[in-house]
């Protein structure tokens, strides 16, 4: 004996079964920088197109992403991680016909550095053995120092230190940490440290060369910048700083021969710093400004800061920069 369905109860199934496929869509995608290398550990949302967020998740396994269960419609992607611009794309689903609910749609969202993460401290590459309660106390202040929580990781780094003074991670990440919340002295201290360590590590010198700056000793912070220079050639940053230092000897110096080679010199760095940064580096506009007008090249200087707004038309300074611009530009009396 068959069994009857009441009409209303197919109904009801059928409307089930079609709301079930309608939403089993799924978007898949992958985040990579403009310079087509995946990005892990961004933040991907997922929007309604110009509306309220529907689903977060983070990039993982070479960039990858994906949303399932979604309806067929026009979403707004939004990717967010340090270091990059935030970056929005426009994911379309087509609107398949009443046999082919389930739709997988792939996209790539390109996401653009920043320029400060260009020139951003080159990294450190050195093995010690190291005992483990001075490990696991430098472990627990850069775990601290992902937190924010920046009392807690100088702490840990000091224990480290205290268990094993020979430690070089431990002493850069303290002068590094030392040196962001202002403890300028301290940090220094840490940092000569870790060179008498290892002195054949770059981003030692980096750092050292920033306080330098910091501090008005741009002598100082040149030679910093030359040795990490040397011990590193591929760094955009230290040819950056390395030029802006000579830039600043150029103009403060009273001898005119040297402030000419200090010149010429910054423009060498500043032309190597564009090129590894494959000419992203938007900051060297400004410097080359700088050369210009102390060379009295004003119609030059003004090419430069156009070029650099061309570049930061968004630029915190740029009404600064216009007005520099108008001023180069006025004739003379």
């Amino acid at each position: 004996m068959k069994l009857g369905i009441p009409q209303a109860a197919i109904v009801i199934l059928l409307v089930s079964s079609t709301t079930a496929l309608a939403q089993s869509s799924t978007l898949r995608g992958k985040v990579r920088s403009t310079e087509r290398v995946t990005v892990n550990n961004a933040i991907v949302e997922l929007r309604y197109s110009g509306g309220g967020m529907i689903a977060q998740t983070v990039t993982r396994n070479d960039g990858d992403f994906i949303f399932t269960g979604l309806t067929p419609a026009e979403y707004e992607v939004a990717v967010t991680i340090a270091g990059y611009y935030p970056t929005v794309e426009i994911a379309r689903f087509s609107m398949p016909d009443r046999m082919n609910f389930s739709e997988v749609l792939n996209i790539e969202v390109l996401i653009r550095p920043r320029q400060d993460n260009v020139l951003a401290a080159p990294g450190t590459h050195f093995a010690q053995d190291v005992p483990k309660t001075a490990r696991a106390a430098y472990e627990r202040g850069m775990s601290r120092l992902r937190e924010g929580k920046s009392d807690e990781a100088v702490a840990g780094f000091r224990e480290a230190i205290a268990v094993f003074d020979d430690y070089f991670d431990a002493q850069f990440a303290l002068g590094k940490e030392l040196f962001r919340t202002g403890n300028d002295a301290e940090a220094l201290k840490a940092l000569e440290r870790a060179r008498q360590i290892n002195d054949r590590q770059d981003a030692v010198y980096y750092l050292f060369g920033l306080v330098m700056v910091k501090q008005g000793k741009f002598a100082v912070a040149e030679y910093a910048f030359r040795e990490g220079t040397r011990l590193n050639s591929n760094s955009p940053a230290l040819h950056f700083y390395h030029a802006q230092t000579l830039i600043e000897l150029g103009i403060r110096g009273s001898d005119k021969q040297q402030s000419a080679a200090d010149l010429d010199s910054a423009n060498k760095e500043l032309d190597r710093a564009w090129e590894l940064s494959e000419k992203r580096l938007t900051a060297v506009h400004l410097q080359r400004a700088r050369i210009h007008r102390k060379l009295g090249e004003k119609e030059a200087a003004a090419r430069d800061l156009e070029n650099y707004l061309k570049a930061e038309p968004d630029a915190k300074n740029a009404a600064a920069i216009r007005a520099e611009i108008t001023k180069l530009r006025e004739p003379e009396k």
